[in-house]
């Protein structure tokens, strides 16, 4: 009983000493920090084609551009629809989850198109976060952040829920209704797991992907940030490497694949919002928070 014991105590602390032997920091600590008059940043992507970040200015209705390398700023879009989650699919259409409560994307051409507004003939609340598949269908969540006044008008929900969906060629169909406030979503690399942050609890759920649909929802992580804050979770972003990358109180917090916890990156702002990974080499950081802009360079 003693022998067993003490190899329990053992182990503990081997693993203790090896989290910390091997803990890394993943972002060098001096990002550059953009200021550009921003309302509410949000829904960072990385425009592979054009060698930029495009992210979201949600109160002032508009989609901006950020050349990493001159740290200029352009307004890619005026009248975005008050637009959050952006993501591209393979024929470089951008897809953007509107919190005027629609789904659409806009094609090179600059011709944006609604593809979704309602499911089962109620208005959809707030489309917020989007991740698309490699089959060419977008997944997003759908809280009512929109309606309760971070959006064109407050309004109360016709759905009676918040849902996380599936859309592709027409076809909207419901993913879950089981989340309080969905919010960040994802994909692992090798698809065939769901992330979803629920902003109630701090919980990112994981689900297994069958085709259409999901089972197997299970709480992954349960995101806390700066010291002394309740556990909350807002973007989600998988790397190359399966870590999960989570948008939290006072910075981001990442887990490898199994959860364990692997490094802070503290960020001084009210909120920080969500997570894009960009560049030639996919070594740039870009983190929306609140009216600023942080871009790391990635150990």
């Amino acid at each position: 009983m003693l022998k067993s014991l003490m190899y329990v105590v053992f182990c503990f602390f081997v693993s203790l000493f090896s989290n910390f032997l091997f803990a890394k920091s993943f972002v060098h600590q001096n990002p550059t920090i953009i200021n550009g008059n921003f309302g509410f940043v949000e829904g960072p992507v990385w425009d592979k084609k054009n060698k930029r970040f495009l992210f979201s200015d949600i109160p002032n209705n508009k989609i901006y551009a950020l050349n990493p390398k001159t740290k200029k700023l352009s307004i890619y879009d005026e009248n975005s629809g008050y637009a959050n989650g952006l993501d591209f699919d393979k024929q470089r259409n951008l897809w953007s989850a509107r919190h005027d409560r629609k789904l659409s994307y806009q094609n090179e051409g600059g011709k944006k198109i609604i593809v979704a507004s309602l499911f089962n003939g109620k208005l959809l609340n707030s489309p917020n976060d989007l991740a698309i598949k490699s089959d060419g269908s977008i997944w997003f969540t759908d809280p009512p952040f929109g309606i309760q006044g971070y959006g064109p008008k407050k309004a109360k929900s016709e759905q009676g829920f918040n849902g996380v969906y599936r859309y592709k060629n027409g076809n909207l169909s419901l993913v879950t209704s089981e989340l309080k406030i969905p919010n960040g979503i994802a994909f692992s690399l090798d698809e065939s797991k769901l992330y979803v942050a629920d902003s109630s609890n701090g919980w990112v759920y994981q689900f297994d992907i069958h085709g259409k649909k999901v089972t197997n929802k299970l709480k992954f992580v349960q995101v806390t940030g700066s010291k002394g804050s309740k556990p909350f979770v807002d973007g989600i972003a998988i790397d190359a490497h399966d870590n999960l990358f989570a948008a939290t109180t006072g910075g981001v917090r990442i887990f490898n694949k199994k959860g364990q916890k692997l490094d802070f990156i503290k960020i001084k702002a009210k909120h920080v919002s969500n997570i894009a990974f960009g560049g030639s080499d996919n070594k740039l950081l870009l983190v929306t928070a609140f009216d600023k802009i942080y871009l790391y360079k990635m150990l």
